[in-house]
């Protein structure tokens, strides 16, 4: 008797110190979406915000359009701004209120999962920033002259008839070879060996960043210890790269800056930026390798949907493809011409708008105490961000904007002329796909010219439909022909 009177009383003790905690958080008075704030059902808005992260944030748009909401994390909440000046007041804020930082370490916890090391300078996102994006012109020609390798390994080659591919791992295929001759050149870009360590470092980083999210806090320093396929593969990968940072240093001390045949890729940049840092041939190898997670893991994602769209979408395959041939036989396959597909772009852009890259952006956490724009609270160590798929699906934003329409951006260009807010790059507060403000993606323009390049290759060369009605996002998998007479002009074998 006296032993249940003990755990009655601990049971009520445990009860009263979570209603406490819960009455006195100074986070309630902002409302939860998805679910309710109390202590322990809090954590099935959790797991509902995990499952259907898009609609939790729509339903939390629709019901405080203009004030922040906030919406369950198994280890915390995220409070979400809405509307226009919420994105804005979250992008113009200072490092000294709001960092980004803190909070990439919080929801990805790369530290635990990749080491502390590459974590501790950031000169890779200036090089990304600057340096490579002004080299563009000059590394395009090398990643279009790897498209049909890339493509021919990883789609059909026949011409007789309709296969079936899985999508997904067919992009990652193609997008981690032309990465690879982006970034580190021939011949590692064909090393099949370096490819796969490539896609499953982007893969299991993810996969252990999720894992780590699902482990509370006090486990987490134990289970990181488990997670060893991400380090496994970043220094395996860095392991093929080093001899390549050693083989230029010994040009560079032999030639100086300028040698024949230099090469024009990633690798090259880091080295020359990384000169006056102290940065070890071992942090420049690491760097290259690191870049292929953030290249290769927003850039399939799109590129599948996009897919997917496309094999959905038999209607918008004849004007990609007539843009695609009459620009190559004007310009060749040149930055000139992709520079000038409005219409690839724009087919991009919407499939990015209806198929978010990521559920919220701009993500930060509270360095002090703040309070927002619409007057909402928020204490030190709150994580605050702006919900992606609210904004693109704003009917105030985009007319019809639950309607799949390829050729919207296109034709805004056309009839009002060639502007910089209907192109994929850009950011605002209406357009989040990259993010937005200073911290928005730094290799976005790559990435842009990557995917309308690879976008315009295949709708040039295949011929692409669904497996089966409603198939493409069902099934993952789409039907794929090799076209038997594409233009003379624009063949793979012209490139």
């Amino acid at each position: 008797m006296e032993g249940s009177t003990l755990l009655y009383a601990f049971l009520i003790l445990v009860v009263a110190r979570l209603f406490i905690k819960w009455y006195s958080d100074p986070l309630r008075r902002i409302p939860v979406v998805g679910g309710t704030s109390f202590p322990l059902l809090s954590y099935l808005a959790a797991l509902k915000f995990i499952r259907r992260p898009n609609d939790v944030l729509l339903e939390g748009h629709a019901k405080y359009h203009g004030s922040a909401f906030r919406v369950g994390m198994l280890d915390r909440w995220l409070v979400v701004v809405s509307g226009l000046d919420g994105v804005e007041d979250l992008r113009r804020r200072p490092e000294n209120e709001l960092t980004l930082s803190v909070a990439s370490n919080q929801l990805l916890q790369r530290e635990r999962i990749l080491g502390s090391e590459i974590l501790q300078t950031h000169w890779h996102a200036e090089v990304l920033k600057t340096t490579f994006t002004q080299s563009i012109p000059t590394i395009l020609p090398d990643l279009i002259d790897e498209l049909p390798s890339a493509v021919l390994r990883n789609l059909p080659t026949a011409t007789d008839g309709w296969q079936s591919v899985e999508v997904k791992p067919a992009v990652l295929g193609i997008l981690a070879q032309l990465n690879s001759r982006v970034f580190v050149g021939l011949p590692l870009c064909r090393n099949q060996d370096y490819l796969k360590l490539a896609i499953d470092f982007t893969v299991n980083t993810m996969k252990d960043a999720q894992t780590m999210k699902l482990t509370p806090q006090l486990f987490r320093p134990l289970v990181a210890r488990f997670l060893t396929e991400t380090r496994t593969a970043l220094f395996k990968g860095r392991t093929y790269i080093e001899p390549l940072v050693r083989a230029r240093r010994e040009k560079i001390n032999q030639f100086g800056n300028d040698w024949p045949d230099k090469p024009h890729d990633l690798l090259q940049l880091y080295m020359e930026y990384a000169a006056d840092k102290n940065a070890t041939d071992e942090m420049v190898a690491q760097r290259a390798f690191h870049t292929n997670f953030a290249a290769i893991f927003t850039a399939t994602d799109n590129m599948t949907n996009t897919l997917c769209h496309l094999a959905s979408s038999p209607e918008a395959i004849g004007p990609l493809r007539a843009e695609a041939e009459e620009l190559i036989a004007s310009y060749g396959w040149t930055k000139d011409a992709i520079d000038r597909m409005w219409k690839a772009e724009s087919f991009l852009r919407e499939s990015a708008r209806l198929h978010t890259l990521a559920p919220f952006v701009i993500t930060r956490v509270a360095m002090r105490d703040l309070t927002l724009v619409d007057g909402t609270f928020v204490p030190k160590g709150t994580l605050v961000a702006a919900a992606v798929a609210p904004a693109h699906r704003d009917s105030n934003n985009y007319p019809q904007a639950d309607v799949f329409d390829p050729f919207r951006f296109s034709r805004q260009r056309e009839e009002k002329g060639a502007s910089a807010t209907q192109m994929f790059t850009h950011t605002s507060g209406k357009w989040l796909a990259f993010g937005h403000g200073k911290h928005a993606c730094p290799g976005r323009y790559y990435a842009a010219d990557e995917l309308k390049t690879l976008l315009s290759y295949i709708v040039v060369n295949y011929d692409i439909k669904v497996d089966r009605p409603n198939g493409g996002f069902e099934t993952g998998k789409i039907m794929v022909r090799k076209r038997q007479s594409p233009s003379k002009e624009t063949a793979s074998s012209n490139i």
